[in-house]
């Protein structure tokens, strides 16, 4: 049963969409980044949460003016995407080339050649939802599994946006048995693995951190021979992104199946902090992404 609070905020959403329908692209990026820092001065609590991962991920690395930095930079890059996504539906093929930018396209498309199902994975980095949505666009349609929102309202709103270019929406809880259904049928499922995955998780190494992390992209790799490919988007001056797929990763069975699985994710997390580092204000710091810390050093469970 959805509340008083629940609709407002669904039409809040709504008033939102249709201002998205007729202003132009910039004007809604610029009113974005400026939420965003209204946003950063407002909200202590994930202010605080953001500095702490960040003072945890880099120590002494980075003096705390950058530190400050990058965490003003990532919430309004968080806005901005935010106030995008409203977007969706003016985009199209036609974006090619002006709203996105290919590289490594042909590693993507040998993957679906392949036949075995594509393992797409990123992080909460850049505009991941603009990644899956222009890859319906290329006539590459996605499997996305994606956690629903409090929302109920908002959750449908957003479902329907996502789908917009032909993907198909699994939420999280007992998708295993769809995404592998959607494998076996040569599809694309698209997943992120940088979030604390709390007591369901294996841990891996994130910014030289035990991080609790998702085992399913590896799992499944190892159960279908899918194709997992690696890609990313950065942001452009001009609002346009740059999206990046990488060269497929290895993927190695060696009869261990619990230590294969430890090893790809450990890589796979890996070529995510890569980006990071790249990056850093476009990763979403204000997530407490070492949460679950290993029992031997104090966790609970």
């Amino acid at each position: 049963m959805t509340t008083p609070r629940q609709h407002l905020e669904a039409a809040s959403v709504s008033a939102m969409t249709a201002l998205a329908a007729w202003l132009p692209r910039n004007v809604l990026l610029a009113a974005g980044s400026a939420f965003g820092m209204l946003a950063y001065a407002l909200d202590a609590r994930h202010r605080r949460v953001t500095l702490d991962n960040l003072r945890l991920a880099y120590r002494d690395e980075l003096p705390e003016r950058e530190l400050r930095r990058i965490a003003r930079g990532c919430w309004r890059h968080f806005a901005r995407i935010g106030i995008d996504t409203l977007n969706f539906p003016r985009f199209s093929t036609d974006s090619i080339g002006s709203v996105v930018h290919y590289e490594g396209l042909t590693h993507i498309r040998e993957a679906y050649r392949r036949g075995k199902g594509v393992l797409l994975f990123s992080g909460h980095y850049g505009h991941w939802e603009l990644i899956a949505l222009m890859q319906g666009h290329l006539g590459l349609p996605l499997v996305l599994v994606t956690r629903p929102l409090d929302n109920p309202v908002l959750e449908t709103r957003l479902e329907r946006l996502r789908g917009v270019s032909g993907n198909v929406i699994l939420h999280r809880r007992g998708a295993v048995r769809e995404m592998l259904k959607a494998l076996r049928r040569g599809l694309g499922v698209a997943i992120v693995i940088d979030q604390d995955a709390r007591r369901r998780g294996i841990f891996v190494p994130f910014f030289g951190r035990p991080s609790s992390t998702t085992p399913t992209l590896a799992s499944l790799a190892l159960k279908t021979g899918a194709a997992v490919v690696p890609v990313f988007s950065v942001p452009r001056p001009d609002g346009s992104y740059r999206v990046t797929y990488e060269p497929e990763v290895a993927i190695e069975d060696t009869g261990d199946p619990e230590a294969d699985v430890h090893r790809i994710t450990a890589h796979c997390t890996s070529i995510i902090e890569r980006w990071v580092r790249l990056h850093p204000e476009i990763w979403l710091w204000m997530h407490r992404r070492w949460k679950t810390v290993p029992r031997a050093a104090g966790g609970r469970g």
